[in-house]
């Protein structure tokens, strides 16, 4: 499934925003806290559930806020929460 995150990865980076995938398969709580000491504002999460859909859970790392978003709609979105 590394595949799927640089696809997503190279497709966010396109409509500019910057992107850093976690390349080594730990527990989420600790890519999370790794997101959140780098100063990251956004985690993309995606588990077999969210492949198969073509979505991906969108965390806002400082709220703890959550939402699903397909493929589609990920990068307007996550812009929009960006900004």
């Amino acid at each position: 499934r590394l595949g799927d995150y640089q696809r997503i990865a190279r497709m966010l980076r396109a409509a500019g925003i910057n992107t850093e995938v976690f390349p080594e398969a730990k527990p989420v709580g600790k890519q999370l806290k790794y997101a959140d000491r780098k100063g990251f504002r956004i985690a993309l999460i995606a588990g077999e559930t969210e492949f198969a859909n073509g979505t991906w859970q969108v965390k806002v790392l400082a709220t703890g806020q959550q939402e699903t978003v397909s493929d589609a709609d990920l990068a307007s979105r996550i812009q929009t929460l960006l900004s």
